[in-house]
């Protein structure tokens, strides 16, 4: 073996030490002992010619033999993950095999050795029958690996043996070799870049857990059915308080009755707006640090805000006091609202005596709005500062402040150096931090929320294509893809968030399970795999979540009803920038376009 073929060998085994140690990917490290276990079997067989201590039966030789099996074989355990059973099965075989290639310390004989060799192929393709769930191409890679290694290792001990040598010429093990080292180093390298590639499709904005989507999914019904049967009894109270306004002839409680009345309108808004954010807290994905933001006018917000409130403080003897301004800012009026309602209530809530003071000041070419009253503070023994809006509320003002880009504060005031009371303060950003932000590209590195739906033939794609709700969605492309095309390009473009497969064919059920499942078993950050399957022959059809996939069933005939679980699933999203693709015949010819135009416009 020469200078460089050495060097050439200790830098391969050096590069392939770094992913088998500091790799966390389980698949990854195996193909890295695969290459540390050629690699091993490199210094043998390129350098028994030339180095005496790599001749055959020396200790060198027998331990570089054993390392090589044992990292070789590694690389085929563990393979098929969660079953114990399997994963243990594996190792008797396993441990065969590296018993066998420790024997080689107590033989010189070249044929024995060989035979050895045999038991080491038969070992490592015991351990592949552990391989039952994974896609095909993974055992045809392991059967190609195994036999491969174990061939090269019998003829290289067969062409060194005075036995065989004349048989089995040497420049022969050598090119096999060289074909083994380089597919295998190859393998672990593609991988590892595919892994990468099919990693940013899932980050995490985008990762879908389909737990959460069921606890989603169901949560959803019950909410509508919640909120459709709240709205009577809100709508009776605001009726009676109306007629019981209407009727009474005592100023005292006409006022009581407006108070409700004011009450009840407010709580409708209320319950409303949390069904509204309860609604969009499940769409997927979203964006929880990005509001709009538009011209609004303060008095808008505060003027209804402190009629609201006005009652309250009557009914505690407070005065509220507030004068109107025509300022206008930048910023989003529902969370600002919200803010303000948490400081406003809070004053009014804790404040005995005295009254409230709601104001608007300019600072440094910033607006603060102030909301002063006279209660007890924030930082005494009658009112702990998580009482005054600082738990659970604060946690809420502080979130709703960082997306508007506003500053609060609640912090104590002092007359004459006693307390008087607290001030809650709300200083909104100037314009031109908001077109700072506007103008700051957001870090998103998938723009669009994709999925990638296919069918069994032609035809169905074509129905999918016409009837599948996509709004809750940027971008979809219609495919012919099977599950290993539809691997291929996320290799070449990314991971979808969504994949949808659907067989029109009662028939189709059964190899559209494999299809999804095989697309799960490739992509080590599994997506969400969604089965859509042609239920007429099923009695009281179902919608599954499983491990594997969501499978929704399809009723002819009632194919729309059946079709808008995809629409609670995944929502319309207000900021979809919608772009979809026409239906391409992917394991056939990927640009060719299947009608002349998307039927999505039908």
């Amino acid at each position: 073996m020469t200078d460089s073929s050495l060097s050439g060998l200790a830098v391969l085994l050096g590069i392939a030490l770094y992913p088998f140690f500091a790799n966390h990917l389980p698949n990854q490290r195996q193909n890295a002992a695969a290459v540390i276990g050629v690699v091993l079997l490199g210094f043998v067989i390129l350098g028994h010619d030339t180095h005496q201590a790599l001749q055959h039966g020396t200790p060198v030789h027998a331990a570089l033999q054993a390392a090589s099996f044992l990292f070789f074989g590694s690389a085929f355990l563990g393979r098929r993950r969660g079953v114990v059973a399997a994963e243990r099965s594996a190792l008797v075989p396993f441990s065969i095999g590296c018993i066998t290639a420790i024997a080689d310390m107590f033989t010189t004989s070249g044929l024995v050795y060989p035979a050895f060799i045999g038991v080491q192929a038969v070992c490592l393709l015991a351990i592949t029958k552990t391989y039952s769930n994974l896609p095909k191409v993974t055992l045809i890679k392991a059967v190609y690996f195994s036999l491969l290694y174990c061939i090269i290792n019998g003829l290289f001990h067969a062409s060194t043996s005075t036995e065989l040598a004349l048989l089995i010429d040497f420049s022969i093990v050598k090119i096999l070799f060289y074909v083994l080292l380089g597919t295998c180093v190859f393998h672990m390298v593609f991988q590892d870049f595919s892994r990468t590639r099919t990693k940013k499709g899932l980050d995490r904005q985008t990762k879908i857990d389909q737990d959460i989507m069921k606890f989603a999914f169901r949560g959803r019904r019950v909410l509508k059915d919640f909120r459709h049967d709240l709205r009577q009894p809100l709508s009776t109270l605001g009726i009676l308080a109306s007629v019981g306004k209407a009727i009474s002839k005592d100023p005292e409680v006409t006022a009581r009755y407006q108070h409700i009345q004011t009450a009840q309108k407010a709580l409708k808004n209320m319950l409303e707006d949390f069904f509204d954010q309860l609604g969009n807290a499940i769409k997927y994905p979203q964006d929880d640090n990005a509001v709009p933001m538009t011209p609004i006018a303060i008095h808008d917000i505060l003027g209804p805000l402190i009629e609201e409130y006005r009652m309250l403080a009557d009914v505690k003897e407070l005065q509220i006091r507030y004068v109107p301004s025509e300022i206008n800012v930048m910023s989003n009026k529902d969370a600002l609202a919200k803010i303000i309602r948490n400081g406003l209530d809070n004053a009014i809530k804790y404040t005995n005596k005295g009254g409230v003071v709601v104001g608007l000041r300019r600072r440094k070419g910033r607006v603060c709005i102030q909301i002063v009253d006279t209660g007890s503070g924030v930082e005494n023994n009658k009112v702990a500062a998580h009482n005054k809006g600082w738990g659970h509320g604060s946690n809420i003002v502080r979130d709703l402040s960082e997306q508007i880009l506003a500053k609060t504060e609640c912090r104590n005031r002092y007359y004459n150096g006693k307390l008087a009371g607290s001030v809650f303060e709300v200083i909104l950003p100037e314009e031109a931090e908001i077109s700072h932000r506007n103008k700051r590209p957001a870090y998103n590195p998938q723009t669009a929320f994709e999925a990638q739906v296919m069918a069994m033939n032609h035809d169905h794609l074509l129905e999918i294509q016409r009837r599948l709700p996509i709004q809750g969605f940027d971008k979809v492309e219609f495919s012919l893809n099977g599950a290993y095309r539809a691997y291929l390009t996320a290799l070449r473009k990314g991971m979808s968030p969504v994949y949808i497969l659907y067989a029109g064919d009662p028939a189709q059920k059964t190899h559209a399970i494999e299809q999804l499942k095989l697309l799960g078993s490739l992509l080590d950050f599994e997506p969400c795999c969604i089965l859509i399957y042609n239920a007429s022959l099923e009695n009281n059809p179902q919608v599954e979540f499983g491990r594997e996939m969501i499978r929704i069933p399809l009723i002819p005939g009632q194919a729309e009803i059946g079709l808008g679980v995809i629409s609670e699933l995944f929502p319309a999203r207000e900021k979809a920038s919608t772009v979809f693709n026409v239906p391409t015949e992917g394991s056939q010819n990927e640009g060719k376009i299947l009608g002349n135009k998307s039927l999505l416009t039908h």
